[in-house]
């Protein structure tokens, strides 16, 4: 169905109040007339007319009393301000009519004369007329153009006795001001047909006839976004009005929102239909369409535009995402160079007048004595609250209102439990990202019910105490216990919070002046420890953990500076020999890790060694020349080593060759042949006993 609409100025209202007036009172007179009606329109599309019959039943039921006779002599009917051909019958003859303006610009009195009706006496008139329809845009709200109509339409009848048909091609959709209508289609046509009688007797609705089929279809781009426009074949200006509104207004409500076009809308379509139901517009996401009006209008353009952001999807209260629409629109009404709408003021002791909050009415509602209010208060308390918010303040906090965010997390924190923003959230949103100091006030005043201002009574204590938790933690947020309790508005739960937490801010302080007086951030897994704290177990264990985070951040930054500071060349051998920088790497690891006491006895290393280091740098010239030393020395020795052992194997060499000769070599001469070879003759070899003296 229809999603979000605009704010309530309905072009039917003063036909409203005087067909209201009008109709049940045809005759003027008393209740002595009794009628019945038939009122038949028919569209024809091709002559872009409305033929209409109205036939009346007369009869007097005023008998004579007191000497006096009752007669009627005349009968009023509603008609279309334009029409024409305007014609009355009865029994044959023609009857004299005459027209009558009335308040209403849309609308004409057909005065019907006829000879005097006396008691008992009936008479059937048929009145004929054609309505040709005004230009778009023009004072009398009747249209029929081709491929579109809208008028109103007249029942004269009592209860029982009243019947209006409306005939019109199946190819039209068909929307009423009344929800008494039923169809019946038959061939090409459908009959659209209402027994309805008001109170006071006869009927009054507009209707609305639409061929989707024949329209005015052009594409307009705006910043990467294709958009089709579909308008009355016989309205082009509304067309290019609106195309030049999207190209304009697209990009300027992006930069006021902070976020890119979501998309979710195909189309704008200009037709009837809203005003039927007392609206300008309205932005429909089940067809990703918005349907406007004739009306050349960028504010309220860019109010359809802006709920592609703030819809039903994003806000949870109606008020807020009209409120906030309006208050877009306006803006980009600004920023385009146009002027801004001047609003109607609203009372909050209106007769009319509801709780924001108690404003429920959903798209296709007919509540429009609320709406009338609802609409105008919604954006008089949006405007007030954001008036002293410039656009970049505004943006933020409207986006973070988009995305769900909470007012009491960091910029840009998902909320893992969804993804809307209630009138509370809005109100946290308001005052603790957008400093808005009487957001309280106002929601008094006009938005909350009976029941919901009960709630806000402990609030404003409940956010003082925690403002002063977040002053004594220092540039942390409170933890996650207390966030969690005041996002929901769970005020007890959050003072029991509270009491637990109160003593860690000087903790949670004193991690951070450490961290300052050492030159070194804060890990994250120290921060995080407090942030995210959300069950009692855990406001204990910080309470231990949070002491011995300050005592490792001031070891390891004192570690980081001694693996850091100039040296001279001596020192940093020394440092270089002790790992000094690879310790102090270590000791960092291990406090973000969140292992304190490994860190500080990692980093406490790390200074003695680097104490040591300059000693260090020193010993090791010496210790290289002892080295050299000791090479010398030992080459000296394997040397000598060398020397005895070659000279006792010459030694026994010697005493080798003198035992056993060896035979000197004889030249030979290559001319004389060798002698034969004698094979040697077998000897025998004594047996060798251990006694044996080889000499």
């Amino acid at each position: 169905m229809v999603g979000e609409r605009t704010r309530r100025r309905g072009s039917w209202a003063v036909a409203l109040a005087v067909s209201a007036v009008l109709v049940g009172q045809p005759a003027l007179a008393d209740d002595g007339l009794a009628t019945g009606g038939r009122s038949r329109y028919v569209l024809d599309p091709k002559s872009t007319t409305v033929d209409a019959t109205v036939t009346i039943d007369l009869r007097n039921t005023s008998p004579d009393r007191g000497g006096f006779s009752y007669f009627y002599n005349g009968f009023s009917v509603p008609v279309p301000a334009g029409a024409e051909n305007v014609r009355a019958h009865s029994g044959g003859s023609s009857l004299p009519v005459s027209l009558k303006g009335t308040e209403d610009p849309s609308t004409k009195l057909a005065q019907i004369s006829f000879p005097n009706l006396n008691f008992g006496r009936s008479r059937t008139i048929t009145l004929t007329f054609e309505v040709p329809g005004e230009k778009p845009r023009a004072k009398d709200s009747t249209r029929v153009g081709p491929g579109y109509a809208s008028f109103a339409v007249y029942g004269v009848g009592d209860p029982g006795r009243n019947l209006v048909e409306v005939v019109a091609p199946s190819s039209m959709t068909f929307d009423s001001t009344s929800d008494a209508f039923t169809s019946v289609e038959k061939g090409t046509l459908t009959t659209h047909s209402s027994d309805a009688v008001s109170p006071g007797g006869g009927s009054w609705a507009v209707v609305s006839l639409r061929d989707p089929a024949r329209k005015d279809e052009r594409v307009v781009d705006a910043a990467g976004v294709s958009l089709l426009l579909d308008g009355f074949q016989d309205d082009p200006r509304w067309s290019r009005f609106v195309a030049g509104q999207v190209t304009q207004g697209i990009p300027a409500l992006e930069r006021l929102v902070g976020a890119k076009w979501p998309g979710g809308l195909e189309r704008i379509r200009e037709d009837a239909s809203p005003s039927l139901r007392g609206y300008d517009g309205w932005f429909d996401p089940t067809d990703d369409e918005i349907v406007i009006g004739e009306q050349l209008d960028a504010d309220l353009i860019f109010h359809e535009l802006s709920h592609a952001w703030v819809s039903g999807e994003r806000f949870d209260q109606r008020w807020v995402s009209e409120g906030l629409a309006q208050v877009l629109a306006e803006r980009a009404v600004k920023a385009t160079g146009g002027t801004p709408h001047v609003h109607p003021k609203v009372s909050r002791g209106s007769s009319q007048a509801v709780a924001l909050n108690g404003w429920d009415g959903s798209a296709g509602s007919r509540s429009q004595d609320v709406d009338a209010y609802a609409f105008p208060a919604a954006y008089a308390v949006t405007s007030s609250l954001t008036r002293g918010l410039d656009d970049a303040t505004f943006s933020a906090v409207l986006g973070a209102a988009i995305r769900g965010e909470r007012a009491y997390d960091p910029v840009g924190t998902k909320d893992a439990n969804g993804g809307r923003t209630d009138w509370k959230r809005w109100l946290d949103l308001l005052e603790t990202r957008g400093g808005v100091k009487d957001g309280a006030q106002v929601f008094q005043r006009w938005v909350v019910t009976d029941e919901q201002r009960a709630a806000l009574a402990p609030r404003a204590q409940a956010r003082a105490d925690y403002a002063a938790i977040d002053t004594a933690d220092g540039a942390w947020l409170p933890p996650e216990g207390l966030r969690d309790a005041m996002t929901d508005w769970d005020f007890e739960r959050a003072a029991a919070v509270r009491e637990k937490v109160a003593g860690l801010g000087a903790a949670a302080t004193a991690v951070q002046a450490a961290a300052d007086r050492a030159g070194v951030e804060v890990p994250d897994v120290v921060r995080a420890s407090y942030e995210r704290a959300e069950q009692d177990e855990q406001y204990s264990a910080l309470a231990a953990s949070l002491p011995r985070a300050a005592t490792a951040v001031t070891a390891v930054g004192a570690a980081e500076d001694a693996a850091t500071q100039d040296r001279d060349p001596v020192s940093a051998l020394g440092a270089a020999l002790l790992g000094v920088r690879d310790k102090a790497a270590d000791a960092s690891a291990l406090l973000d890790e969140g292992d304190y006491a490994a860190a500080t006895s990692e980093a406490d290393e790390v200074t003695s060694r680097s104490d040591q280091a300059l000693l260090v740098g020193l010993a090791l010239p010496v210790l290289l020349l002892l080295l050299l030393a000791g090479a010398a020395l030992w080459a000296r020795r394997v040397m000598a080593a060398t020397g005895r052992h070659r000279a006792e194997r010459n030694a026994t060499l010697a005493a080798l060759a003198a035992t056993h000769p060896i035979a000197e070599p004889v030249p030979t001469d290559p001319t004389i042949p060798p002698a034969p070879t004698i094979p040697p003759a077998p000897t025998t070899v004594a047996p060798v006993t251990a006694s044996d003296d080889r000499g």
